[in-house]
């Protein structure tokens, strides 16, 4: 019951007494910043702590101001020369171990960028980028585009193919899908179905 009590509101070992929950919140997800917490863990504890307000303007705020700070630490990590979800590929994982030219080294790509997905950056399916190409596809009688995968020590890059042009994020991520919606993130940049400074200022990019 103590831990569940503490789901929802952590300052509940305080011995002044409860906090307010925003401050709980604006603070938990400061901290989160600082320590380069995982977003969806973050995104998972708000919403413990948020329960039905979940769906109230306030609730579906993406970071509650904290946008700014967010992108500054993110660079204050890179010059501390921190590695980040970003800094995650192949020959990263085993530093002693010689890399082999693989067909992703060889394979043509019209459009790169580096260009995060960042699932928690999209509370709606219909703002995923997949699905955002899939509707200009539509409007402009395209044909959908073809993916095709690479796949290296457990992690994932796409080339997304449209109208016989490739793209492609130099990152890596985790599984297929998400490597999918990096490389029609990129092509949303570069179609200008997505803003570019809407991504610096999540974080999905870096300059």
């Amino acid at each position: 019951m103590i831990a569940r009590a503490a789901q929802g509101n952590c300052s509940i070992f305080r011995q002044e007494g409860l906090l307010d929950l925003e401050e709980v919140i604006m603070n938990y997800l400061k901290y989160s910043i600082d320590y380069d917490n995982s977003p969806s863990n973050t995104k998972y504890c708000v919403q413990n702590m948020l329960k039905e307000l979940q769906e109230t303007p306030r609730g579906k705020n993406s970071i509650w101001g904290y946008g700014d700070y967010c992108h500054k630490k993110q660079l204050e990590h890179m010059s501390k020369g921190m590695l980040g979800r970003r800094d995650v590929a192949p020959d990263r994982l085993d530093p002693q171990r010689k890399r082999k030219m693989t067909e992703i080294d060889t394979e043509s790509v019209d459009v790169a960028m580096k260009c995060a997905f960042i699932r928690s950056n999209y509370t709606d399916d219909t703002e995923l980028p997949k699905t955002k190409i899939i509707a200009y596809c539509g409007k402009n009688k395209f044909h959908n585009p073809k993916y095709k995968i690479f796949n290296e020590d457990k992690l994932f890059r796409a080339i997304m193919i449209l109208e016989g042009k490739k793209y492609s994020s130099t990152y890596w991520e985790k599984n297929k899908k998400f490597a999918e919606q990096g490389a029609a993130l990129v092509a949303c940049v570069d179609l200008g179905i997505i803003d570019k400074e809407v991504l610096l200022n999540d974080g999905s990019m870096l300059e």
